[in-house]
């Protein structure tokens, strides 16, 4: 998962880069709203299959359950498949009227490419649970940099030969096709056939569905309080262009994110978080195990928000386009409202170790607050007030979920530790303001950013926010003992 972290951090980055530099500004909004259909699709075929599989799974290998283990992959995979054909269908089947609701005229003439690329896509993303479930994080890590490699192979060559759209459309269709196929490859023969089993155990279906059925729900909420859901309002209104610049804040800002710590091994945190408490069904570890992970994203995310609302314009200038900087703004207020969420993964984590699906539902009450406040400034506030309406939606429901954690789980939040990697924070911002000045090239931003960096680490291996014991369960996972803070 580290080595991952890397390729992401070089070819990953590249592709989004070079994406964004190529296709014209309104082309990319076309792009990127296209992507949000493929959200939704996914939204509307999951029926909690994936939700399911990642909390099961790892409980059915911890028991050594093989044959329940593989019937459950075996059946959700399957249904998910037809569920996403069938999905895709229907877009099809309506592609006119969906096209002029968000004002995209040509849509006809990607709609095969996106119907494709979408039940591929979809497929991998639930395979690629599959294998960081039953710990096949090294396959699962070989297959996404094959996938990464044949990706960007397939970007540079459909946009240097101007293909445009249409072409970047086909050449992720052709490297979603080859990450499946790398996936569905592994699990077969990494460990259906190392586990072989003759019993036919029956599904537990009612715990299943109460479980994936509560999932379901939740994750047709919450995709209405993310952002697929503001590109397609702000298409409708004001069209493509306009979400160019919301789109273009949310990918550098996601891009960045997915390279921290946390969020890097999540494919490792989120099995070991389930099958340890399903060992020892301890509530006290999991108050323990929330902290830790709570500190973890701070340690992590803080820093980077800060340093981008101090150099995100140097960064917006010298790695992408100048065009871009009406979307400064933007980036710092989602940079901001990303260290505040800091609390959603080990509250998920949490939720669903406990099995009360049923509060991520109700919490979806905020999703209509995020509709309907988006529709209401839409207009007047533009697309700054759509990021503030889904920002403090997001902001509301973990705030009540944090609430029904509580009532579940006794335990107190380390808010010292939080404080001190704020300070430490903070320090790192008043280097980058003084070293700002310096950065007038894209080697000499990184350079900085990187010396900046160290003086925030020997802040933070000085003013400590983690306790000694949180520090040896990080340091346990690590191959050397390095984590001092």
């Amino acid at each position: 998962m580290i080595a991952r972290f890397f390729i992401s951090l070089t070819l990953g980055v590249f592709v989004t880069t070079y994406i964004i530099r190529a296709l014209s500004v309104e082309d990319y909004g076309v792009y990127n709203v296209l992507i949000s259909m493929i959200g939704y699709v996914g939204v509307f075929s999951a029926l909690g299959i994936p939700a399911t599989l990642q909390r099961f799974i790892p409980e059915s290998l911890e028991k050594k359950e093989f044959a329940l283990l593989k019937k459950l992959v075996v059946r959700g995979a399957l249904l998910r498949l037809a569920l996403a054909v069938l999905a895709v269908a229907i877009v099809l089947f309506y592609e006119e009227p969906i096209g002029s609701l968000f004002k995209l005229d040509n849509l006809a003439d990607y709609s095969i490419l996106f119907a494709v690329g979408a039940v591929f896509f979809l497929e991998s993303q639930l395979l690629t649970f599959v294998l960081g479930s039953v710990f096949l994080h090294k396959y699962m890590v070989i297959s996404s940099t094959l996938y990464t490699v044949v990706r960007a192979g397939a970007v540079y060559a459909v946009l240097h030969y101007e293909l445009g759209l249409k072409g970047l459309l086909l050449g992720e269709a052709v490297a979603w096709f080859l990450w499946c196929a790398l996936l569905l490859g592994f699990y077969y023969f990494k460990f259906v056939r190392r586990h072989p089993s003759q019993d036919n155990p029956a599904l537990p279906l009612k715990r299943y569905l109460r479980y994936g059925g509560y999932s379901s729900l939740n994750d047709l909420g919450g995709s209405v309080l993310g952002v697929s859901t503001d590109f397609l309002i702000i298409t409708a209104f004001l069209g493509p262009s306009a979400v160019a610049l919301y789109a273009f804040a949310d990918k550098v800002l996601k891009m960045l994110v997915r390279c921290m710590p946390h969020i890097l091994l999540i494919e490792v945190i989120r099995p070991a978080f389930f099958a340890k408490y399903s060992n020892s069904g301890d509530k006290k570890i999991l108050g323990e195990m929330f902290n830790m992970l709570l500190k973890l994203g701070a340690f992590t995310i803080y820093p980077l928000a800060a340093g981008l609302m101090v150099v995100g314009d140097q960064l917006v200038v010298l790695a992408f386009k100048a065009e871009y900087l009406d979307a400064i703004p933007i980036l710092s207020v989602l940079a901001i409202f990303t260290a505040i969420n800091i609390f959603f993964q080990p509250i998920g984590l949490v939720i669903k170790a406990l099995e009360k699906v049923q509060y991520q539902l109700y919490s979806k009450i905020f999703a209509v607050y995020n509709i309907v406040g988006a529709l209401l400034v839409v207009r007047e506030h533009g697309v700054m007030g759509v990021v503030l309406v889904t920002c403090s939606a997001a902001l509301f429901k973990n705030a009540f979920l944090f609430y029904f954690v509580k009532k579940n789980v006794d335990f107190s939040v380390d808010w010292m530790g939080l404080l001190r990697v704020l300070i430490n924070t903070l320090i790192m911002s008043a280097v980058l303001v003084v070293l700002k000045p310096y950065m007038d090239s894209l080697f000499m931003l990184f350079a900085l950013t990187f010396v900046a960096g160290l003086v925030y680490l020997a802040a933070c291996a000085v003013n400590r926010a983690f306790r000694v014991r949180e520090r040896d369960w990080i340091n346990a996972m690590l191959p050397k003992p390095v984590f001092l803070f």
